[in-house]
């Protein structure tokens, strides 16, 4: 469904949760490169996909793990400082505080660089929880934690995403579920961006 607007989306919702790379920033990492990179540096032939969670599975010790998400949070870092950013996203999330949505983010990124291209969209303060990979490296832990933090329940929150992890995780959470950017069969409703999604587009 497109044209989805802000009164429809939220409507008796209590909290939004959004994804950061791929819905609410693109970070335009290339990471079939990314995955080509750390199999030739640490000596792997796993194909690393999704790459995140696959880290743990390739790696034969603990030290390859934190080599590996080095190697990783290396290029995010980068991505994170150089990234062309969407337009205005700060009037849009201070609208959804003024009716009274707290807002959280989940993301497989390493923390640094969230919160750095989430300073540089100047957007870092307007929410009430972020949870990264630091966390967990499972989509539904991430967010069942960031619906504990927020104080509601999974159906008063509407969650945006843009993989089919994202979709069956706000499922089995009851959340309302929100693509951004691709149409994935299950979500409850489809947007081209994330501001689509906000009737601000």
């Amino acid at each position: 469904m497109q044209g989805v607007r802000i009164g429809q989306l939220l409507q008796s919702k209590k909290a939004l949760i959004t994804d950061l790379d791929g819905t609410l920033v693109d970070l335009r990492i290339d990471w079939d490169s990314l995955r080509e990179r750390v199999r030739r540096e640490m000596g792997w032939s796993h194909p690393l996909r999704p790459l995140g969670m696959s880290i743990p599975l390739a790696a034969r010790n603990d030290e390859e793990i934190r080599r590996a998400f080095r190697i990783v949070e290396e290029e995010e870092l980068r991505a994170a400082s150089t990234a062309p950013l969407p337009g205005d996203m700060r009037g849009p999330l201070i609208g959804l505080r003024r009716v009274g949505l707290r807002i959280g983010l989940v993301t497989m990124q390493a923390s640094r660089s969230a919160v750095l291209v989430l300073k540089r969209m100047d957007v870092l303060d307007l929410f009430d929880v972020v949870v990264t990979r630091d966390y967990s490296l499972n989509r539904w832990e991430q967010l069942e934690y960031a619906i504990k933090k927020l104080g509601v329940k999974g159906r008063e929150c509407a969650f945006l995403g843009d993989m089919e992890w994202d979709i069956r995780a706000g499922k089995k959470l009851g959340c309302l579920t929100v693509v951004v950017g691709r149409e994935i069969q299950g979500a409850d409703l489809h947007a081209k961006s994330f501001e689509e999604a906000l009737g601000v587009d």
